[in-house]
């Protein structure tokens, strides 16, 4: 059965019950807003919101099939699992199961899945399957869940209040919610004005693309690769990543050419328009760690990468993924002629 995700939010609980719901598409930040809203509808039932990943499943399946067959997974009898990263692969557990979920719900999370994936077909023709496509919100979409919040809050905006929080969101629910918990603190203080609204959006804007910066320039393989895993939670597209990347880069490699004859610390105090203080350890530590050479090269790579995305919007994931991969880590800055 499909389901539009704006639905949601109009059916009880019990149409959910006994159910596999597959949440799937473009959109994780939406899929992790639906997964809390379909399991706040069962707060009053005291249901347990369980999350697994589809790897460890179908590695080891005996203990989710016994429970739904046989009730011994948990102790609780009444749960709402959730599996993410799904694919084909979880079926072979689903089909097992689906006739013994009982009061229990099950989410399944995916990415895009094509037309004639097995999972996609089952969520959308399977007689106790519901299937969610979460494609990217449109500007009216987000508009109308910052309403929503708002009413929640009871908070009082003005339209133009509420365009800059819309404009800052990325259009992401998750960013909408940052801001609106922001803004109860400052409720009962007195009137929310216009400079409280615009400092909060820019506040946790700048910090992720702060964390950004410092992940992809660490040289830390590790963390470049948790980036690249998770790289939904930030909030940014390919692009934006690129605009944010390159615009630090260009006031690094400033600071690298000139006053050369002075010391790291000399050339960041000199440096206008003045460094923020708090900045300037995250500067002085990417200036020990890049060359001049190096940063030219990725900045370089940069505008091609952009340039490509550009032209043709097919593969983006992969083909950013794979710019991260060859143009940050250690081996490829050891050795240049791996930047593509």
């Amino acid at each position: 059965m499909l389901l539009k995700s704006q639905e949601i939010s109009l059916k009880k609980k019990d149409f959910f019950k006994e159910r596999v719901i597959l949440l799937y598409g473009e959109n994780q930040d939406l899929i992790g807003d639906l997964n809390l809203q379909i399991a706040s509808k069962f707060i009053e039932e005291e249901k347990v919101s369980k999350s697994f990943f589809e790897e460890d499943l179908v590695k080891n399946p005996e203990n989710i099939i016994s429970y739904y067959l046989n009730g011994s997974l948990f102790d609780d009898n009444k749960n709402i699992s959730i599996i993410k990263n799904c694919s084909d692969k979880i079926l072979e557990i689903i089909n097992k199961i689906k006739n013994n979920i009982n009061d229990n719900i099950i989410i399944l999370n995916s990415e895009i899945l094509p037309k004639n994936s097995k999972l996609r077909q089952f969520g959308e023709y399977d007689k106790l399957a519901i299937c969610i496509p979460c494609y990217q919100e449109t500007k009216f979409e987000i508009k109308k869940f910052l309403a929503q919040q708002i009413q929640i809050s009871n908070i009082q905006l003005s339209d133009s209040q509420s365009e800059v929080i819309v404009n800052s969101s990325s259009l992401k629910r998750s960013k909408i919610k940052e801001v609106i918990e922001k803004l109860t603190l400052y409720k009962n203080s007195g009137k929310i004005t216009d400079q409280i609204v615009e400092e909060i959006c820019t506040d946790i804007d700048l910090k992720k693309n702060d964390e950004i910066i410092d992940i992809l320039l660490s040289k830390n393989e590790k963390n470049i690769n948790e980036f690249i895993s998770n790289m939904s939670n930030y909030e940014k597209n390919f692009i934006e990543i690129i605009i944010i990347l390159r615009s630090f880069i260009i006031k690094i490699l400033d600071i690298q050419k000139n006053n050369k004859n002075l010391s790291i610390d000399e050339r960041i105090e000199r440096y206008k328009p003045p460094i923020f203080w708090k900045d300037k350890d995250r500067i002085k530590n990417i200036l020990k760690i890049w060359s001049a050479n190096n940063l030219e090269k990725f900045l370089s790579n940069l505008n091609i990468i952009e340039t490509e995305f550009k032209r043709n919007d097919l593969n983006q994931d992969t083909q950013f993924y794979y710019f991260l991969t060859q143009n940050l880590s250690k081996i490829s800055l050891k050795n240049t002629n791996n930047f593509i």
